[in-house]
């Protein structure tokens, strides 16, 4: 093979490399600049946030560990804890400053 001929193909495989490396970089940004998506739960039990808020409604402390909250019936909302300062994620509403949950309060 002339050298010619490899010389195009390392100039064209090292631009293919430096568009994968700007695509790949270019998704990683976009991961950083999304917001998060609420793991919200409904089953299981969810540890209660410090505070000593109470369960939110249609969730109750277990008996044996104060500090979980777990859902009363199939029908229980879904949930998750948050930090005072942080809002909760899109169709998650706020309840007693600490949990989000997709029942309004």
């Amino acid at each position: 093979m002339p050298k010619s001929q490899n010389r195009k193909k390392l100039l064209i495989s090292a631009g293919l490399s430096l568009a994968n490396l700007a695509l790949i970089g270019g998704m990683a940004l976009a991961a950083i600049n999304m917001p998060a998506q609420a793991q919200g739960t409904n089953t299981g039990t969810v540890e209660r946030p410090s505070g000593g808020t109470a369960c939110p409604s249609g969730w109750r402390t277990v008996s044996e560990n104060t500090k979980l909250c777990e859902p009363q019936g199939s029908l229980a909302p879904k949930i998750y804890a948050k930090k005072e300062k942080e809002t909760c994620a899109s169709g998650y509403y706020e309840v007693h400053r600490l949990w989000c949950s997709t029942r309004k309060p």
